[in-house]
């Protein structure tokens, strides 16, 4: 994968600043280094300009000439001591720096899956108290919602055996590698292939829904518009996660024949994420891949038992697993369950070599150590800010 030029990034960042006083500030959930849309809403004197973000609108000063109506495609570079969006040029942007974006919006909040997780419950309340027209209806509703409770790895879905490959198709996610050649032409909002029932799908039709009636109502009651823009955000911000996730697959397979899941866990004290590194050793006599030979990396932080790492190697039916854990309690607990675990997993059909626990200090940098050891990751990072 060839690098971004860094001269032409540089211009770009130099030419192209959107600044805005932090003062009254109306953003929520800005992250450094996430790329988001904006239109240009109206100009007034000099460079002044008003823009739609975030579904806030917010007066801005540009050092280049804006359009009324344009949309932006911008990047933030910058929140203190004033946020500043670097404008990035759609037109001249090429595959890999959109790439780059995402492994860099990943990498600046690694936990947007969660904060989406943790918004649902909101979000449902919203739409059960909203009459969306014939497009999306009740019965969308609840399919959505479902969808989002069937992805948590929790009491209702823990015995489900397939629920990893479950998890896959229900969220969207597209793991051919052919999807970061069409990434300089896509959006969220565009048609693309997929299953009716799984979150990518039915997250656009709402999106879609949200937005006529928004365009084709611009007298709506206040409380009701508020609602809508609320839904149209969650909407943008769990498109853009399932989207990002995409691209760290695709370019994950390409470069470590792997998969990347975050799996939110139901625990009692709320949700937590379990970052799952698959990757696969062997390819069948058509060349595809064999998740029978596979080594699986689990990176878990379980707030009570602290920060668990789990080492997993399976061949041809054959399992062998160290987890790693930094309280010697917590080795000493897990110990004690390990028969168990042992038991639950020789009843799914794998053959047990060996299960162990062990304590080890620094769990926290060990995630950090793993992804950069992986190509994918290093190169494009080093390649983005060389």
């Amino acid at each position: 994968m060839s690098s971004v030029p860094t001269i032409s990034l540089l211009n770009n960042i130099i030419k192209s600043g959107v600044e805005r006083s932090l003062s009254n500030l109306p953003l929520q959930g800005i992250v450094l280094g996430e790329t988001i849309e904006a239109t240009v809403l109206e100009k007034s004197a000099g460079n002044k300009y008003t823009v739609a973000l975030k579904n806030s609108y917010i007066p801005a000063t540009s050092n280049i000439p804006l359009n009324i109506g344009e949309k932006l495609v911008v990047k933030v570079n910058s929140l203190q001591p004033q946020i500043i969006l670097n404008i990035i040029n759609n037109k001249s942007q090429n595959g890999d720096a959109k790439i780059n974006g995402n492994l860099l919006q990943w990498r600046a909040n690694p936990e947007a899956l969660l904060q989406v997780i943790n918004k649902v419950a909101g979000f449902a309340k919203n739409l059960d108290k909203l009459d969306l027209p014939h497009a999306f209806s009740k019965s969308d509703v609840e399919k959505l919602v479902k969808l989002f409770d069937s992805i948590i790895l929790s009491p209702r879905t823990k015995n489900n055996p397939l629920f990893l490959k479950d998890f896959i198709s229900r969220v969207g996610l597209l793991l051919e590698s052919s999807l970061k050649q069409s990434l300089s032409s896509y959006s969220h909002r565009g048609t693309e292939k997929t299953m009716e029932d799984n979150l990518k799908a039915l997250l656009l039709k709402l999106s879609s829904s949200v937005n006529n009636i928004l365009r084709e109502n611009p007298q709506l009651d206040m409380e009701i518009t508020a609602k809508l823009a609320n839904i149209t955000a969650f909407t943008d911000e769990a498109l853009k996660t399932i989207e990002v996730s995409q691209v760290i697959n695709s370019v994950f397979q390409d470069s470590e024949n792997g998969i990347v899941l975050q799996v939110p866990v139901a625990l009692a004290d709320g949700f937590r994420l379990a970052d799952i590194f698959i990757t696969l050793d062997e390819k069948d006599e058509r060349e595809k891949k064999k998740l029978s030979s596979c080594s699986v990396n689990v990176f878990l932080d379980l707030d009570i038992l602290g920060r668990i790492t789990v080492n997993a190697n399976f061949r041809e039916g054959g399992l062998n697993c160290i987890i790693k854990c930094e309280r010697e309690e917590i080795m000493d607990l897990i110990k004690n369950n390990i028969n168990e675990l042992k038991t639950s997993l020789a009843q799914t059909g794998y053959r047990i070599g060996y299960i162990d626990c062990v304590q080890e200090d620094g769990l926290m940098d060990e995630r950090e150590e793993f992804l950069a050891r992986q190509s994918f990751f290093a190169d494009q990072l080093v390649n983005y800010f060389a």
